[in-house]
């Protein structure tokens, strides 16, 4: 079906991330699957039992969250149009505690590697600004607002995609897609600075050495095409550019990237826009050389994810486009299996402790699935919500979606 070429809660366990997440930090791992709905719900599953022991109700668009290092609460974005709000929950009391008002259409909270901070974009635009929110995880309140100017106030498109940190917690990174730029904010000061970037910018990953950030464009087609710019962190020097080969791809429009587990390599998915989205290229760039090692064609269309087995021995890639999901082995970058689940595109996965498990949800049917990741075998759905719209599954604090502790 592909082509590959090749070139909660009880007892925590505390983790050393020593180099899923981040060199040295450490991090809790919640004995829970939380299964983000955007028709308002918050599923949260127990693994042991595989069944919902909390359906908590959050707010419509409500698709992407964020738990802090301890394991012991999640942030929500409820990013549909007319929404504001963040959902603050108690992972141990699986309740929602706290409701704050961010900005219109919040978009994606992302809580800092020391825990102490959560920074909030949002898909629309506050008195022709972009708003970027700061929640302290200590109050729950909101700490510090920063609003940048924006050169249209009328955007065609949302205005803003996914956040990151810095290793050291002090620069909170954001995306500007009015005009095209990576956004640095400096939370000793907070101010801001904004550097041109060649199309529209997705999502930003910070460097295991904490030295870089590696930020994706989408692209514009082959002559500009999706690429992730890497930074040098401080002094903000580009330092590379690393283009997608494109080979087969019927149109353009790459999506997230992340490192593997070791964080010696980087992965780059072209998911391909429109209705039709067929991008199912995933290239392999040596993250220290700064070079194409693999370019891997999948069975899974409209690529989007490159999720990091717990083990780092495998990649999972999840979609928009088809339901199929495509196992990739890190190393020798071989292409293990396509699997096909469920009635609709793939979104995400997330996997249990002992990554024997992985729970991943379907888009369109709405079901979350739960998979052997051993032998890559489906097990079966797993009772959450139905209907279009289910989002992200997760559990333990991550720097990026697919990236987990070790």
């Amino acid at each position: 079906m592909g082509i590959a070429r090749t070139g909660l809660l009880a007892g925590f366990c505390l983790l050393a991330a020593a180099g899923g997440a981040q060199a040295g930090q450490h991090v809790v791992w919640p004995e829970l699957i939380v299964h983000l709905h955007g028709a308002g719900h918050a599923y949260l599953v127990d693994p042991k039992t595989d069944k919902v022991a909390a359906d908590l109700k959050t707010g419509k668009g409500a698709t992407l969250g964020s738990t802090t290092p301890d394991g012991r609460k999640l942030y929500v974005s409820t990013a549909a149009k007319g929404e504001s709000s963040v959902i603050v929950i108690d992972l141990a009391k699986r309740e929602i505690i706290k409701r704050l008002t961010t900005g219109p259409r919040p978009k994606h909270p992302q809580v800092s590697p020391d825990g102490k901070r959560v920074i909030v974009n949002h898909w629309g635009l506050e008195n022709c600004k972009l708003k970027v929110t700061f929640i302290s995880t200590a109050t729950d309140e909101v700490e510090k607002v920063v609003n940048l100017d924006v050169g249209n106030c009328e955007p065609k498109g949302v205005a803003s995609m996914h956040n990151g940190w810095s290793t050291d917690s002090r620069y909170a990174f954001t995306v500007d897609r009015v005009d095209n730029e990576f956004v640095v904010i400096d939370t000793k000061d907070w101010s801001a600075k904004s550097f041109k970037l060649p199309s529209k910018p997705h999502y930003t990953v910070p460097s295991h050495d904490g030295k870089e950030v590696w930020v994706v464009v989408e692209g514009t087609g082959k002559a500009n095409p999706p690429m992730a710019v890497v930074f040098e962190v401080g002094t903000w020097k580009k330092l590379a550019e690393l283009k997608m080969p494109l080979t087969k791809q019927a149109c353009v429009e790459g999506h997230h990237g992340n490192f593997t587990q070791d964080g010696k390599y980087f992965f780059l998915l072209n998911r391909c826009g429109g209705e039709n989205k067929a991008g199912n290229e995933v290239a392999v760039f040596d993250a220290h050389a700064k070079k194409l090692v693999a370019d891997i064609l999948v069975g899974s269309t409209g690529v989007g994810h490159a999720y990091n087995t717990p083990d780092g021995k495998y990649a999972v890639i999840t979609n928009y486009g088809n339901n199929v999901i495509s196992i990739i082995e890190t190393g020798s970058w071989k292409l293990v299996k396509d699997m096909e689940i469920g009635k609709g595109r793939m979104g995400h996965i997330a996997f249990t402790k002992d990554g024997k498990w992985g729970y991943v949800s379907n888009n369109q049917d709405g079901i979350l699935y739960k998979v052997n990741a051993q032998k890559w075998e489906l097990v079966g759905p797993v009772k959450t919500g139905e209907g279009k719209g289910a989002g992200q599954v997760l559990n333990v604090w991550t720097p990026v979606f697919e990236e987990l502790p070790n």
